[in-house]
């Protein structure tokens, strides 16, 4: 048997982010709620009000995760990390549409990548 060294995040062509963008409130029930949820959590884990650095991992697509914990705490900044260009650019696009780049760090890197001294608050 052979391994095949295949990059995962080949997989998110621009057709597939744009699809994944549409499926993911069809497929996942609750998938905004999720977000919301666990923006409320973090905020209430670092103190409500408190500026905070979040690392969302794998945040390409929709940004909604960064999305809603941007408008539950405005003194957030996050950086926003994923592996694939395609995936990356539909989240950099919402986070436009939303007036949050510049609140938003986005990077084309895998978790791996990231200076281990780096610091933030809150991983996502």
């Amino acid at each position: 048997m052979t391994s095949s060294s295949v990059n995962p995040a080949e997989k998110f062509d621009r057709s597939r982010a744009d699809e994944y963008a549409r499926q993911s409130r069809i497929a996942l029930a609750g998938y905004d709620a999720c977000h919301d949820l666990a923006a409320c959590m973090l905020a209430a884990s670092l103190g409500e009000g408190r500026a905070a650095h979040i690392l969302a991992v794998g945040a390409g697509g929709t940004a909604q995760e960064i999305i809603a914990m941007a408008s539950l705490e405005p003194g957030w900044r996050f950086t926003a990390v994923d592996p694939s260009a395609p995936m990356l650019e539909a989240a950099r696009q919402q986070l436009q549409a939303q007036g949050l780049l510049e609140r938003t760090e986005v990077r084309l890197a895998t978790v791996d990548e990231l200076a281990a001294d780096e610091p933030f608050d809150g991983p996502r």
